[in-house]
């Protein structure tokens, strides 16, 4: 099980790199915007590596500390990313 879960993580990553790079070309992003998402997508995974790791040594107060923090603070830093810095491109494109 434990070897399923860093593969998963690791299809995860080759995803998020593969969804940014198509993005930064698709839609023409200034450094800082793809800076942010990639650090966004970066915590998102590190929480989840960091929680699925403490669950499997039986230290679930620390995984579910991890999701809350690193998930939590990547979710929220590609939102508002997306919302004030890619829609905006997006939007002016499509016009």
């Amino acid at each position: 099980m434990e070897l399923f879960q860093w593969f998963c993580m690791g299809i995860l990553f080759v995803l998020s790199v593969a969804a940014l790079s198509y993005l930064s070309v698709v839609v023409k992003l200034k450094w800082y915007t793809l800076a942010s998402l990639a650090l966004g997508a970066f915590l998102i995974l590190f929480g989840i590596g960091w929680a699925g790791a403490s669950f499997l040594e039986g230290i679930a107060q620390s995984g579910a500390l991890a999701l809350i923090l690193f998930c939590g603070s990547g979710v929220v830093l590609m939102t508002l990313t997306w919302r004030f810095l890619v829609a905006p491109e997006l939007s002016k494109q499509s016009d």
